[in-house]
């Protein structure tokens, strides 16, 4: 059975009754770092297999995975500000085919990020705004338990109180949002410094202008996600694909 055919019957396993010589093969090979590197799989589909698989036995293999999956995320040089939001309405869901809510998908994609990074500063913020430590090589599970509930939306306060000359911004929201209260968030930022949003929501208002020079704005979450930043700055320095970073 092929490594991905394994991640998705972990609950057919169990339901099975399958033995635990049986299991730990299994989970040998889920926590390979070689097998997951050929899968090409992003954190999110660890962290949705994690929520779904119904025992323990499967945790610890899957918590390796997860760490295994960070180097398919590309690495970005110099300094990058992560901004999760973690107001209520991002504990909504994204489907009915997943655990995963807004928050989690948030969390992951912005922990990972930061945990490939050359330096990073990670911060979760609702009403109010915290940083999140990252400790290099640290369990991902580990940090994800550092997000918390964070109540309405204040992504320009956030945004003020941590933007410290970072050569780009990543805001990771459902944009639910009221700008004529709070303001632009990106025009907390220099106009020559990259500002990316990602809307998990697709809420007909956005919290700032986007499609402009250095403003971007993309719908939706996904493996695809971690390859747009390196994309997108590739194209403005002209820099060739063999000069990237893996």
């Amino acid at each position: 059975m092929g490594f991905m055919a394994l991640l998705r019957n972990l609950r057919n396993f169990d339901e099975a009754g399958v033995g635990d010589e049986t299991a730990q093969a299994v989970a040998a090979r889920l926590a390979d770092g070689e097998q997951v590197a050929r899968s090409r799989q992003f954190p999110f589909r660890f962290l949705a297999a994690f929520q779904h698989a119904p025992s323990l036995r499967w945790s610890w293999a899957l918590e390796q995975a997860l760490g295994h999956s960070l180097a398919n995320v590309p690495a970005l040089p110099g300094r990058t500000l992560v901004l999760v939001d973690r107001s209520g309405s991002m504990f909504d869901g994204i489907s009915e085919q997943t655990k995963l809510n807004r928050a989690d998908s948030a969390a992951i994609f912005g922990t990972a990020v930061a945990l490939r990074a050359d330096h990073a500063d990670l911060v979760q913020f609702g009403s109010t705004h915290s940083p999140v430590a990252v400790g290099q090589g640290e369990s991902v599970l580990r940090i994800l338990g550092r997000f918390g509930d964070l109540g309405g939306t204040d992504t320009t306060a956030a945004v003020r109180a941590h933007y410290r000359g970072h050569n780009r911004v990543l805001i990771v929201t459902d944009e639910q949002y009221a700008p004529s209260r709070h303001g632009d968030p990106t025009s907390q930022v220099p106009s020559h410094v990259p500002v990316y949003t990602w809307n998990l929501a697709g809420y007909r208002a956005g919290h700032g202008p986007s499609g402009g020079a250095n403003r971007h704005t993309f719908g939706g979450l996904t493996d695809h996600a971690f390859r747009l930043v390196p994309l997108l700055e590739a194209g403005a320095s002209a820099a060739l694909p063999w000069e990237q970073r893996s």
